[in-house]
């Protein structure tokens, strides 16, 4: 006997509205009409990505001199909604996305498996920037682990916990 599974999740996405109505056209700054975007939930035709729990790293990347200097991880507007606002409930991601505020979030830092760093605090937060990507801001991970330029490190969104994981795969010696 064999039973069918349903995945029904709800996936973010941004919706623009480029024709405003006259009384918006009406009363727009001289510079002309912005657009005005809003965050929707809709109904996601697939499943979300399983973690693989021995490669669970969904996001990968080398690190940047302007990453390393600042402390903080760019991460790509495609994979923020894919693999981190996926799990996010509406309030807390609207809360970013649209309103740009940023969120407070804890960073495990799992490079030693056998002896995990936990970061939290004012310092370690997630928000949006101006370019429309998402940054991780965790300086005292940086600095501690002495991350520099080239280095390759993986991070995912565990929503079992509510939390980041980083790792260092490479480091530039």
């Amino acid at each position: 006997m064999s039973s069918m599974l349903t995945h029904i999740t709800l996936k973010k996405t941004y919706f623009y509205n480029f024709y405003p109505v006259r009384a918006e056209e009406e009363t727009a700054a001289p510079t002309g009409f912005r657009y005005h975007r809003m965050l929707v939930e809709i109904r996601d035709v697939r499943a979300p990505p399983v973690l693989d729990p021995r490669q669970p790293w969904q996001i990968k990347k080398t690190l940047t001199h302007q990453e390393v200097t600042c402390g903080k991880v760019v991460i790509p507007f495609n994979d923020t909604f894919e693999y981190i606002l996926r799990y996010w409930n509406f309030c807390m991601s609207n809360h970013i996305a649209i309103l740009g505020h940023r969120v407070a979030v804890v960073v495990w830092d799992v490079t030693n498996e056998r002896q995990p760093r936990k970061y939290e605090g004012n310092d370690i937060y997630f928000q949006i920037t101006p370019s429309e990507n998402y940054v991780l801001t965790c300086t005292a991970l940086m600095r501690d682990r002495k991350l520099k330029v080239d280095d390759y490190i993986g991070l995912y969104w565990d929503p079992r916990q509510s939390f980041f994981r980083i790792k260092l795969f490479y480091s530039n010696i």
